[in-house]
């Protein structure tokens, strides 16, 4: 799915925040809120676009900011960036949560509430996290792959990050789901691309080849559904090779029409850049506390967005159920 709100690349010079008003941002105006994505990638103009419809609704600015590719020192430089002009809150999706730690502590310490949406960083002072329950939707994902290879067979994993929460979370669901109800399914390799869309297309199609007998991939991030595909209908095994995969982009919509991807586990992204907003702005208008209950985070701070099992069968389902959302589908 298309989205058409242009990302914003580079941090945005804001004024000084207001100490203690809780209600202002710098400058007195508006309370301005920073949100960091990991990479350019349609899954995040999604999260622009729900960002950008709780700043309307709650008269806020949303300053949207991704990297072009993941790159866990150049958000923290980005971080470093919005905390030092003053913005009211921040809303960040850690590559790395461990490079994270100290800028979020900083953050924290001159009153700048943070929350993690995507991935977590449950090491560093985020007040919470907004997004999909990784492990859990991992698992799901195993279980779907499971019953379409009829609980045999050798599998690929493709990620982008071997080092972000959501991907760890994601793999380890995804594997322990699949001990446990499907034994006799055998992940036989694992390739990380740092969300590089060539890279992601070797990997894929090297698998194919070292693993002639291979009967399924996995993908974990939104670019490797579409890569490993690529790589299937190059290598004339469509039917052949199955895959379940994360998240809705046209380009998914596309090959799970044609029969390439067999299904894939739809996140909700507008709702995570949505709910973050919110939060943050309810935080800064009524104390954590308040917001949490309002918005109805688990007791660990959580907040699951859910997910959305996507197949052949169910896609125009799901595609009338986003439009009735409001949010823009095209391209599929």
């Amino acid at each position: 799915m298309k989205r058409h709100l242009g990302f914003v690349l580079a941090a945005v010079a804001l004024g000084v925040l207001a100490t203690g008003c809780a209600r202002k941002g710098p400058q007195g105006g508006k309370m301005e809120f920073a949100v960091l994505g990991k990479s350019i990638h349609p899954y995040w103009q999604e999260v622009e676009v729900g960002s950008q419809a709780a700043a309307k609704k709650f008269g806020v600015k949303v300053n949207f900011v991704v990297p072009p590719k993941e790159d866990a020192n150049l958000q923290v430089s980005r971080l470093q960036g919005f905390i030092a002009s003053g913005v009211s809150g921040i809303a960040f999706a850690a590559s790395d949560p461990n490079s994270v730690i100290r800028v979020i502590a900083d953050a924290d310490e001159r009153g700048i509430p943070c929350v993690a949406l995507d991935t977590d960083a449950p090491k560093s002072k985020r007040i919470g996290y907004i997004g999909t329950d990784n492990y859990t939707a991992g698992a799901i994902a195993g279980r779907e792959l499971g019953k379409i290879l009829k609980g045999k067979g050798k599998v690929a994993i493709s990620t982008g990050s071997l080092s972000a929460q959501n991907s760890l979370d994601r793999m380890n669901g995804f594997k322990d789901a699949l001990k446990k109800e499907f034994p006799g399914i055998e992940t036989v390799t694992l390739a990380a691309d740092k969300e590089d869309g060539a890279v992601a297309l070797n990997a894929a199609q090297a698998a194919l080849q070292t693993y002639p007998d291979l009967s399924a991939f996995y993908g974990v991030y939104a670019i490797n559904g579409p890569a490993c595909a690529n790589a299937v209908q190059g290598a004339n095994k469509v039917g052949k090779v199955h895959i379940v995969c994360f998240d809705t982009t046209a380009e998914h919509m596309k090959y799970i029409k044609a029969g390439v991807i067999d299904a894939t586990v739809g996140q909700r992204p507008y709702m995570m850049g949505y709910k973050s907003v919110e939060f943050l702005y309810r935080v800064k208008k009524d104390g954590v506390e308040k917001a949490m209950t309002d918005l109805k985070f688990s007791k660990d701070k959580k907040l699951d967005t859910g997910v959305d099992v996507v197949t052949k069968a169910n896609m125009e389902q799901y595609r009338a159920n986003l439009k009735k959302m409001g949010i823009p589908v095209s391209g599929w």
